[in-house]
């Protein structure tokens, strides 16, 4: 028994280009701009030894994430599907107008509004 015409879309198909593993050139961009925010996180005054290693500290935290938010994949089965593209089209969904039916009226029957302007 025949299904019916079965698309098959290949895990590698993406439109960044790869440097290295699953990183691409977008990714060493956004964990390098994090990674000079850090260094100049850290390179403020004050510079007390506490304050300091609480400033690295806050800065390794912050490149864990953002080396996290590059890595993680939401889809398993999708390799090029990446966290950011996720959330973006979450963020687009979000914002896009939705769609809403209105129950049908039946014939000679009033609306609300219709009924209000009658009163």
């Amino acid at each position: 028994m025949k299904k019916g015409k079965e698309f098959i879309f290949p895990e590698n198909v993406d439109k960044d280009y790869g440097i290295w593993k699953d990183y691409t050139l977008k990714d060493f961009g956004y964990a390098t701009l994090a990674g000079l925010i850090g260094l100049v996180f850290i390179a403020i005054p004050p510079y007390g030894l506490i304050l300091v290693l609480i400033k690295i500290v806050i800065v390794v935290l912050a490149m864990t994430i953002v080396m996290a938010i590059l890595t993680i994949r939401p889809v398993s089965a999708r390799k090029n599907i990446k966290v950011r593209d996720h959330f973006n089209m979450k963020r687009r969904y979000t914002n896009s107008q939705k769609l809403f039916y209105l129950k049908a009226k039946k014939r000679g029957e009033l609306s609300e509004i219709e009924k209000d302007q009658v009163k």
